[in-house]
């Protein structure tokens, strides 16, 4: 009888260490680059580029980075489309959006709200531009004046989960819901009523099991077509980033693309420079709208 007792004992405390591992496992081990957390380089989540996309950034066809979802869909854009399309429309087969679906160009802008934040918008406010803001919970959580400073200029807001997880798209359907349900929550919380009609997975990192449960919240997922890499800061700084920005984003847009860039999770002073000189020239030359909600 002792020893099944011991037999016994051995079995339950060696499942219950199991039990510890699985749920050990299933915590997100990445450490985003916001506010909080003192990362400057606006692309690094644990040394795991955010934006696994090649630095000629020109990709209408793979535009969400390297999605687990098919990527090989060309997207139904419409031309006769007005600005204010339904979003759902453009979308191809594998669900991601990648282009406006007419001739208007979308600026997009990642991993806000922070300090540089307001003064983005203070400069699309001077040329009358509406952009979408993919927005982060905790940087919400942080920053939710500057997200009502969003919605009060009328700009699109975009899901882009709790804490920038590259790896959520992989995990149970219950923890991707739970992250993106989090995060309508605290944009909710902030602004009362508001509009989140795209989910944008960090990285570019789309499975189908992360676009259907955005579907089934009532978002579009969003890729793009147009990457100048702003997040990369320890390839370029300074002046030498902010020419990279301009440069890329000049020969590589072009009618229906969807242009990303950041005014969050790290230092977008380059980024901040870059529009500067683009905002104008971009007016000028394109359409520009905001996604429609």
């Amino acid at each position: 009888m002792t020893r099944t007792r011991l037999a016994l004992g051995a079995l339950i405390s060696a499942a219950a260490l199991a039990l510890t591992g699985c749920a050990a496992s299933d915590a997100s081990s990445v450490s985003w680059h916001g506010p909080s957390s003192g990362v400057v380089d606006g692309g690094q989540d644990g040394g795991t580029q955010a934006h696994p996309i090649s630095d000629s950034t020109a990709q209408a066809a793979t535009g969400a980075g390297k999605p687990s979802a098919s990527a090989s869909a060309t997207p139904s854009a419409s031309t006769s489309a007005a600005p204010s399309a339904s979003a759902s429309a453009t979308a191809p087969s594998d669900g991601i959006m990648r282009k406006t679906g007419n001739d208007g160009v979308a600026l997009t802008f990642d991993d806000g709200p922070s300090a540089d934040t307001p003064k983005l918008l203070a400069m699309l406010r001077q040329h009358n531009i509406k952009a979408t803001f993919c927005v982060v919970g905790v940087a919400v959580q942080e920053f939710p004046q500057y997200l009502q400073e969003i919605v009060k200029d009328g700009h699109t807001l975009c899901n882009h989960t709790w804490k920038h997880d590259e790896k959520l798209g992989k995990k149970s359907a219950d923890t991707i819901r739970a992250d993106l349900q989090r995060t309508n929550d605290e944009i909710r919380k902030a602004v009362p009523g508001a509009q989140i009609k795209y989910f944008r997975h960090p990285g570019g990192n789309f499975t189908p099991a992360a676009v259907q449960i955005a579907t089934e919240l009532g978002m579009v997922s969003l890729g793009w077509t147009v990457d100048p890499s702003d997040w990369n800061t320890k390839k370029w700084s300074g002046n030498q980033m902010t020419q990279h920005i301009i440069s890329n984003v000049r020969n590589n847009t072009k009618p229906g693309a969807v242009i990303l860039s950041h005014d969050g999770g790290g230092d977008r002073s380059a980024t901040l420079a870059a529009y500067k000189t683009l905002l104008p020239e971009l007016k000028q030359q394109f359409t520009l709208v905001a996604l429609p909600v």
